[in-house]
C-alpha cells in the first residue's frame, strides 16, 4: 500500500504542474496587451508598467514562469489587483462555504443514491424498480444549474420554505437552513448516477457464486444483502466519488450565483468579470488541487478495498 501511495503521490507533480503552466499562459492568451485589457482604456503608461512587473510580463515567459512557480511553493497567490488583498486570504475566506456545500451535495447524494439503488436491486423487475428507474435516470439528465433554477423558484420563492440568497447569519440552524436548497440542486445528478450504479452493481455482485452459496445455507436475504453483496458492490461506488467531489467543485460555482452564496466559485466569477488576472489563477489552482486531492482520497480507498489494485 505505501509503494502503491507513493507512486500515486509522485503522479500528482507533473499534473499540477501543467495546470500552474495553464494558469500561467493565461496572460500570454489574452488578446493584445493584457495590462490594458485587466485595466481599461484609461490606463495611463505607467500603470500598464507597473501591472506588467506585478504579473511579472516584463521579463521572458520562463523566467517569468520560474518566479510564478518559486511564488506558489512560497505559499503566495498574489495579491488582488483592484481588491488589494492577498489572494490566499481571500480564497481562505470563502472556501469553506464551497466545502460545506461540495461535501454537504456528495453526502446526500451517496446517502439518497445508494438507498434507491438497493431498493431497486431488491425489488428487481417490479413495479418499483421501473419507477425507481425512471427517477435516477431524470435525476442524473438533470444539469444542476436547472436543478438550483428549480428549486429557487418552487420550494424558496412560491412556497418560501428555503432562503433565496447567502449563507446564514450567526447560528448553526440558519447556517444549515441556507445550505439545505443548495446542497440539494447540487447533488440532484449524482444522485442519479449514483442509484443506477449501485442497482447495477448489486445485481451483478448477487449472481456470483459466493453469494448463492450463502443462500443454500438459509441465511436471510436483508443479512446476504448488506453483509457481504454491498461490501463488494461499494467498490465501484467509492472509485466514483473522488471523481464526484471534483465535479461537484465544480458545480457549485453555478449554484453560488443562483443562490447569491459566498464561495470560491463566485469568487472567481466574479474576478473573471472584475479582469482581476492573480484573483482567477488562485481561484483556479486551489480549485484544481482540491480536484486532485479528492481523486488521490479516492484512489487510495479504492486500492485499500480492492488490493489488486495496488499491486498492478
Amino acid at each position: 500500500m505505501l509503494i502503491y501511495t507513493v507512486k500515486r503521490l509522485l503522479l500528482l507533480i507533473p499534473t499540477l504542474i501543467a495546470v500552474l503552466l495553464l494558469l500561467f499562459s493565461l496572460s500570454y492568451l489574452l488578446p493584445g496587451e493584457p495590462a490594458e485589457i485587466i485595466l481599461g482604456p484609461r490606463a495611463t503608461p505607467e500603470m500598464a508598467e507597473d501591472l506588467n512587473q506585478r504579473l511579472g510580463l516584463d521579463k521572458p515567459w520562463y523566467v517569468s514562469f520560474y518566479l510564478y512557480l518559486k511564488q506558489i511553493v512560497s505559499g503566495d497567490l498574489g495579491t488582488s489587483i483592484f481588491r488589494e488583498v492577498p489572494v490566499f486570504q481571500a480564497v481562505m475566506g470563502v472556501l469553506p462555504y464551497t466545502l460545506a456545500l461540495t461535501f454537504s451535495g456528495m453526502g446526500l447524494a451517496v446517502l439518497v443514491g445508494i438507498t434507491i439503488g438497493l431498493t431497486a436491486a431488491n425489488f428487481e423487475n417490479t413495479i418499483w424498480d421501473s419507477v425507481l428507474g425512471i427517477f435516477s435516470f431524470v435525476c442524473a439528465s438533470t444539469p444542476t444549474y436547472v436543478a438550483a433554477v428549480l428549486i429557487l423558484l418552487f420550494l424558496s420563492i412560491k412556497l418560501n420554505l428555503l432562503p433565496v440568497m447567502g449563507a446564514g447569519e450567526g447560528s448553526i440552524w440558519s447556517t444549515l437552513h441556507h445550505l439545505i436548497g443548495p446542497a440539494i440542486a447540487l447533488s440532484v445528478g449524482w444522485t442519479g448516477y449514483i442509484a443506477r450504479l449501485t442497482r447495477s452493481s448489486m445485481l451483478e455482485t448477487i449472481n456470483e457464486d459466493y453469494i448463492t452459496t450463502s443462500r443454500s445455507f438459509g441465511l436471510p436475504k436483508s443479512f446476504i444483502y448488506y453483509r457481504y453483496a454491498l461490501k463488494k458492490a461499494i467498490k465501484p461506488i467509492v472509485a466514483v466519488v473522488g471523481l464526484g467531489i471534483g465535479r461537484l467543485l465544480g458545480g457549485a460555482l453555478f449554484v453560488e450565483v443562483i443562490f447569491t452564496r459566498p464561495g470560491l466559485g463566485r469568487l472567481t466569477v466574479d474576478a473573471i468579470f472584475e479582469r482581476d488576472l492573480p484573483m482567477v489563477r488562485g481561484g483556479v489552482l486551489v480549485a484544481a488541487f482540491l480536484f486532485v486531492i479528492a481523486n488521490l482520497i479516492a484512489d487510495l480507498s479504492y486500492a485499500y478495498l480492492d488490493p489488486r489494485i495496488r499491486n498492478k
